[in-house]
């Protein structure tokens, strides 16, 4: 029998991948604990949250923790940002010596301010010669696989990002990770995939990436695309079981909902996870906005998520998930009897 596809290896240069499910890069989300999670539950492949090449090739002591990975996540993958060819080599040569990943991205699509006043992510898609530059050096400076992950263009009309994906391939770029919207665009309008199909011609392997919010969404890409794996963000958000659902909606054709039981334990696994890792107050800091996406769609969440936005204590954020838990238990218990 042939496994569905999105189960099957497949391969970014030299690294081999165990299946199509990517869990993308997020900045100030996809960290050490909450990656954790998503491979335990199916990633094939993780990311580091975007680090700044500048930042990582001075060895500012803030960008380590960002790479920090868990011997579980392998393969790996660091995703850089950055304006300056220098910068970006260095940093890359420094990720292959350190046996840090096993790929790394080059993020040509990120439209935040912030980002693009320096020349970087997406502000890269009006810079064509700099954008070579910046992927030069980095192909050069390494053997290891360098991808990007990119918008399909300043604007709608303009379909920049697809004009540059053959000269990508053949400068040494072994995949593209296509995010399906514009710069401008940003999250206002719903992504539109036939840029992904188009894209798909140009070479391979091509990622695709926008609008996978459920396990429906991520087949259908591959069916509508040919796309040949499929990158997960904000899907992923107080859902890390999507990657389970793929799996079981592929193989079959059904997808079991995630118990009450199993939520609320993995939210006090990664709370643990978290305050382990970062302190008690940035971790908890961290988990606020988890915490309230892991109820969303639950009843009665409303007040559970205005609450703990307050808290700042482990063990108050703790009795608060348990009392939250309890309440849902016994609203069970009495629709069980009432029904």
């Amino acid at each position: 029998m042939i496994p569905p596809f999105l189960l099957t290896p497949f391969s970014v240069g030299t690294c081999k991948i165990p299946n199509r499910l990517i869990a993308a890069p997020m900045a100030g989300l996809s960290d050490l604990p909450f990656r954790k999670i998503l491979k335990s539950l199916g990633a094939g492949l993780t990311f580091s949250e975007m680090i700044s090449a500048e930042s990582y090739s001075r060895r500012h002591k803030k960008t380590e923790m960002l790479i920090k990975r868990s011997e579980e996540e392998r393969p790996f993958s660091v995703q850089l940002f950055g304006a300056n060819p220098v910068a970006m080599a260095e940093s890359a040569r420094r990720l292959e010596a350190e046996a840090r990943c096993e790929i790394i991205d080059i993020n040509l699509g990120c439209p935040a301010k912030k980002v693009i006043r320096g020349g970087s992510g997406a502000a890269l898609m009006r810079d064509t010669e700099g954008l070579f530059k910046v992927v030069d050096a980095a192909v050069r400076a390494v053997s290891l696989p360098v991808t990007v992950k990119m918008r399909v263009g300043w604007r709608p009309e303009d379909r920049a990002g697809l004009k540059l994906i053959p000269e990508l391939f053949a400068r040494g770029v072994k995949a593209v990770c296509l995010h399906a919207r514009s710069v401008t665009c940003g999250f206002s309008r719903p992504p539109d995939w036939t840029w992904i199909k188009d894209a798909v011609a140009m070479g391979r392997p091509l990622i695709g990436n926008g609008g996978i919010l459920t396990p429906e969404d991520a087949l259908e890409m591959v069916r509508r695309t040919g796309c040949a794996a499929v990158m997960i963000a904000r899907g992923y958000l107080g859902n890390p079981w999507i990657f389970r659902e793929i799996r079981q909606l592929a193989e079959e054709g059904c997808v079991t909902p995630v118990a009450l039981s199993e939520r609320f334990n993995v939210m006090t696994a990664h709370l643990s996870a978290s305050v382990e890792t970062f302190g008690e107050k940035h971790g908890v800091l961290k988990m606020r906005k988890h915490l309230a996406w892991y109820v969303r769609g639950l009843a009665d969440s409303t007040q559970f998520r205005g609450r703990i936005m307050t808290l700042n204590g482990q063990n108050e954020v703790l009795a608060t998930i348990d009392a939250y838990r309890e309440h849902l238990n016994q609203r069970d218990r009495q629709e069980t009897r009432n029904g």
